[in-house]
């Protein structure tokens, strides 16, 4: 059976659905999200062993190399503390995701030009999909499927998230997933690339239109994150300050017709006019951001090397200082939450320097790849460098985020991954 032709396709087109339809997936949620990232490496690993395929024929690139060790890391942090056994087999489940990377990356190896079509065209229709549902609830106030709008107040609701119902996610995966299938579509057809309002673009400005209407302040600012990489990457600076100031028009004019959009970017944009010395680092510290940072550098602080465990920032946080003193004065914000929403202190606290090197040493892992290749002049080297820019923009350590080790913001990082390293290998 094991070497019967059938089985083999089988196997084969299993995967190549999965990846596909990976983003489809995504929308799920959690559960089958857990249970396609245990599928697809297993379909994965019994494929090229029957098919007699080694993996460092597969798969030869310093980043997984270092990711591999990374990953290892982080499990035998998570023994060294002495953590329970849900803890650890979490740490040992990350593997999955870098198995998730690995079988995109193989099968984008192994697809024909119209197999890819196939995949872009299809998640950009689901993009237009999501954002179509998004902007109908931004309308009635409910999506298609009943799903209301988020952070309702007197008839006025500032976020939106569609399909996604009350998790407010939905720009998260709009200015990841969708901004990876833009760079994809743009470049893999580029016959109108010299028409100012082609389809390419409509898509693009609808896509940052929709992420702002959701209300997810993070998610505007990975789409523009990206765009800046680009511009520095391509040596493009000139039209930073255009992008900047477009970007300020088109949230100036949803504004004007949506309260929500006001609220949650205009009026901060507003008050950047009252910042002085005096009262900015007032403003940084005290909001719940500021007392999350705050915690989570005491813990670094308390054990500098290797932090106080993977997961470990909802527990300690409890015997923190600031949490304390937070809980005398009944404050409203408190320092203690699931993970200090941002990456690199994440790391800091829970897995110390060591954990913090890491993080870090992916990043410039990236810039230094990217560096390496912006003189060679392919269509290849443009996506490579527009997904790596995506990458670096999600992983950027200055910006609020969620838990890196989440399962909706692994899944997507990993997946996206995977299409940087085969477009990476394709330029050499």
């Amino acid at each position: 059976m094991l070497n019967n032709k059938k089985f083999h396709n089988f196997l084969y087109k299993s995967l190549f659905y999965l990846v596909a339809f990976f983003p489809l997936i995504i929308i799920f949620r959690s559960a089958t999200i857990n249970i396609a990232t245990v599928i697809l490496p297993i379909f994965f690993l019994i494929y090229i062993n029957i098919v007699g395929i080694k993996i460092n024929n597969i798969f030869n690139n310093h980043l997984f190399t270092y990711l591999f060790i990374f990953f290892l890391f982080i499990l035998i942090n998570s023994i060294f503390h002495n953590q329970d056994y849900y803890l650890i087999l979490k740490s040992l489940g990350n593997f999955r995701y870098l198995l998730l990377t690995v079988a995109v990356y193989f099968v984008l190896e192994n697809t024909s030009n119209e197999q890819k079509k196939f995949i872009i065209y299809f998640n950009v229709i689901l993009i237009i999909l999501v954002g179509g549902d998004i902007i109908y609830q931004f309308f009635i106030n409910k999506d298609i499927f009943g799903f209301k709008a988020g952070m309702c107040a007197n008839e006025v609701c500032q976020r939106f998230s569609g399909v996604f119902g009350d998790e407010l996610i939905a720009g998260g995966y709009l200015s990841q997933i969708g901004m990876l299938f833009f760079i994809l579509f743009f470049f893999f057809h580029q016959k109108e690339k010299n028409l100012i309002l082609n389809k390419k673009n409509i898509y693009f400005l609808g896509l940052y239109s929709v992420i702002i209407i959701t209300g997810e302040r993070n998610a505007v600012l990975i789409l523009t994150l990206t765009l800046l990489f680009i511009f520095f990457f391509k040596k493009k600076l000139k039209f930073v300050f255009l992008f900047i100031t477009l970007l300020i028009v088109l949230i100036f004019s949803l504004g004007i017709f949506s309260k929500g959009v006001e609220e949650r970017f205009v009026k901060p944009i507003k008050s950047l006019n009252n910042l002085n010395t005096a009262n900015i680092y007032e403003k940084l510290i005290n909001n719940p951001w500021g007392h999350h940072y705050e915690a989570s550098i005491e813990l670094f602080l308390e054990k500098p090397i290797f932090g106080h465990g993977p997961k470990s920032f909802r527990i300690a946080c409890q015997n923190t200082k600031i949490q304390k003193k937070l809980k005398e004065q009944k404050s409203v914000y408190l320092a203690c939450t699931t993970n200090p929403h941002n990456y690199l202190l994440e790391f800091l606290s829970e897995n110390g320097i060591v954990g913090g090197i890491f993080f870090l040493g992916i990043i410039f892992i990236i810039i230094y790849q990217i560096l390496g290749i912006i003189k060679k002049d392919s269509s290849e080297n443009l996506v490579a460098i527009a997904v790596g820019s995506l990458i670096l923009a999600i992983m950027f350590p200055f910006k609020p985020s969620g838990s890196f080790f989440s399962t909706f913001n692994s899944v997507m990082l990993f997946y996206i991954l995977g299409f940087y390293l085969h477009y990476h290998k394709k330029i050499k």
